[in-house]
């Protein structure tokens, strides 16, 4: 050591006065000093775990240096190691040498950071030297002790994780990256002067309100790529836009690739979406997301998040602290794929639900079911709901389509198909008229057995029974069929109610032909088509695979069997007779219409459910007709097209 370099720390407290107080004791025993060596304080192992904990903590304070002073050290420590983020370090001494005859030491020291994720952390190995000055061992400061040489940083990179497929039946890819355009001004390739200009031309050419977006481009940030429409590369509209930027100045088309389904509107929104993470899912998982990550923000996307996204690979690596330029790579990790998420429904067949609705002005929904294992195949919404979820979570009075239950009430009373009931053209319940629907037949007015009444729909019938079939029989009658079921789905699902008691006898008979407080989802109606077709309980799943609970109700081969007979008689001779002729096994069905609010005409939801084969499907309009005329086409026209498609 060089005579006179001074120790970074001042001496602990007390030592001055004790050797004081030795020398004062020599003295006094005779004036002379007797040589005593009792060595310099501390030691270098001490030395060394305080070092090793002074960088864990980031506190050198207690840490006795030379060649810095421990702020100065621990400025270095904070530059060097902030480009590893929350990254905790450990330090732990590895050995530590003997002194040599100058009162030198090495000791070995690891350091240790936990990186975020799975897989190896980042290791470095330092060399410590130590050495007595001022009479106490010391540490010798250097930059490598931090794990880089003096002028290098470390830096954790993240790499996205791959985001895993979500595939149909047949693995086919549903939910997957596909190229885009991203569209809008680029405020770096413009004239100020100009901003405002450009934004109105890139709106008006989207044939977008252009007043909004130029007010958003003139706000933004100067160098800002100000978004105004996402299109797929394979929309010709998106083609078309993509086109016109060119003649429009900083105008720009972004090729890019987001995760979405085969079409706008496939299976939406059960799917779900991808995007940037947001605030509050930042703040409710921590550990789990960080600002920049894509994650799913809806559907099944969100309710799979965390198996979907994978892990993010991640580097470490040694950067030029002036240039920011990489000097070595110290560590590396590959992305881990996420799982895909394989689910139950047909491609083709989804397609075709979506094309039979695709002219239906109101919200709609169309629901196949194999009735043989529960799998959902199509799970389609009506461009008329907009986004919303009718198909699984809507809640509607299902209207003539649930005296499938009131008659399953009157087979459990002593019924069977043939037993004859009275068809009114309008039946009085505690001063409410009931009527059957408009150009009801006359033919099946009057003393006519079940399975007519429940061809035909007549609502007077059903009503003119409901003492054989209380409310609380009714109830159950409907659980037994699946509606009230558990599901445990993924997502948002309804899958019906039906009260046990009612406030009164109007509301009572309302009941019985699904009004009054009686409710589900299209989901919720396929749901009892599977399960007449089956002959017991269904419980639908959308994932491939999904263990589902154990239904409760039960049905006897009888009860099952008398049922599907009356839904056949509703296409022999009823209602559903447009599903007559139709090709493949044959169609047994139930039309449906209720009324629902305070307007007069009040306003009708329609509906249909059917049976062909293994399917079991509902068919759901808003605002419709009938249930024959408006629903039923849309069944003709989605079972025709299944059939032909093999």
């Amino acid at each position: 050591m060089t005579a006179g370099r001074r120790v970074a720390r001042a001496a602990p407290p007390g030592r001055a006065r004790h050797r004081t107080t030795i020398l004062g004791l020599t003295l006094a025993l005779g004036g002379s000093l007797v040589a005593c060596d009792a060595g310099p304080d501390g030691s270098p192992e001490q030395v060394a775990a305080e070092l090793a904990a002074g960088l864990e903590s980031g506190d050198l304070g207690g840490v006795s240096l030379v060649d810095s002073t421990p702020a100065d050290a621990a400025a270095q420590l904070e530059r060097a190691h902030t480009g590893l983020g929350e990254a905790p370090l450990s330090v732990e001494v590895l050995d530590v040498g003997e002194p040599d005859e100058a009162q030198r030491a090495q000791a070995r020291l690891r350091l240790t950071w936990d990186l975020p994720g799975e897989g190896a952390d980042l290791d470095q190995e330092v060399a410590l030297r130590m050495q007595v000055a001022e009479d106490q061992w010391v540490a010798s400061w250097e930059h490598a002790l931090l794990g880089v040489p003096r002028g290098q940083e470390l830096r954790l990179e993240e790499t996205p994780p791959v985001r895993a497929d979500v595939v149909d039946r047949d693995g086919e890819p549903l939910a997957t990256g596909r190229p885009v355009w991203r569209i809008g001004i680029d405020k770096t390739a413009v004239e100020p002067e100009a901003f405002r200009s450009a934004a109105r031309d890139l709106a008006q050419a989207a044939d977008l309100d252009a007043e909004p977006y130029a007010e958003r481009v003139w706000t933004a940030g100067e160098q800002a790529f100000v978004e105004l429409i996402t299109y797929r590369q394979s929309d010709p509209d998106g083609q078309d836009l993509a086109a016109a930027t060119e003649g429009i100045p900083g105008a720009v088309a972004i090729e890019d690739e987001l995760v979405l389904g085969p079409t706008r509107t496939f299976a939406q929104p059960l799917l779900g979406t991808v995007g940037p993470v947001t605030q509050e899912l930042l703040e409710q998982h921590p550990d789990r997301y960080a600002e920049g990550d894509e994650v799913g923000r809806s559907g099944l996307q969100a309710a799979f998040d965390e198996s979907l996204r994978g892990e993010p690979g991640l580097r470490v690596a040694a950067v030029d602290a002036d240039t920011g330029r990489v000097t070595d790579t110290l560590l590396e990790r590959d992305p881990v794929a996420g799982d895909p998420l394989r689910l139950t429904l047909s491609t083709s067949m989804q397609r075709a639900a979506e094309t039979a609705l695709g002219e239906v002005g109101p919200a709609s929904a169309l629901v196949a079911i194999d009735h043989t294992t529960g799998d959902v195949l199509a799970l389609a919404n009506g461009p008329g709901s907009e986004g919303r979820s009718t198909a699984l979570a809507s809640q509607y009075p299902p209207g003539s389509t649930f005296k499938l239950a009131s008659a399953l009430g009157l087979l459990r009373d002593g019924s069977t198909p043939q037993t004859t009931v009275t068809c009114t053209e309008s039946l009085v319940v505690d001063g409410y008229e009931f009527t059957n629907v408009p150009g009801y037949p006359v033919s099946a007015l009057g003393e006519i057995p079940l399975t007519t009444a429940m061809a035909n729909s007549c609502n007077t019938a059903l009503i003119a029974e409901r003492d054989r079939v209380p409310m609380e029989a009714l109830a159950q009658a409907a659980a037994d069929l699946g509606i009230g079921g558990v599901w445990d789905m993924p997502v948002t699902a309804f899958s019906g109610s039906v009260p046990v008691e009612a406030a009164s006898e109007t509301e009572h008979a309302a009941s019985l032909i699904g009004q009054g407080r009686v409710l589900a989802s299209p989901t919720a109606m396929a749901v009892v088509a599977a399960t007449v077709a089956q002959g017991s309980p269904v419980v639908p799943r959308v994932v491939d695979g999904q263990e589902v609970p154990e239904p409760d109700g039960a049905l006897s081969p009888e009860e099952s069997e008398a049922l599907r007979t009356m839904m056949r008689a509703v296409v022999t001779e009823g209602g559903g007779s447009m599903l007559a002729d139709n090709p493949g096994p044959p169609v047994l069905a139930k039309t449906g219409t209720a009324e629902v609010g305070t307007d007069d005409p009040p306003r009708t939801p329609v509906w249909m459910v059917a049976v062909q084969g293994d399917l079991a499907v509902a068919v759901f309009v808003e605002e419709g007709e009938r249930g024959s005329t408006t629903a039923g086409p849309i069944m003709d026209a989605f079972l025709t097209e299944v059939v032909e498609d093999g």
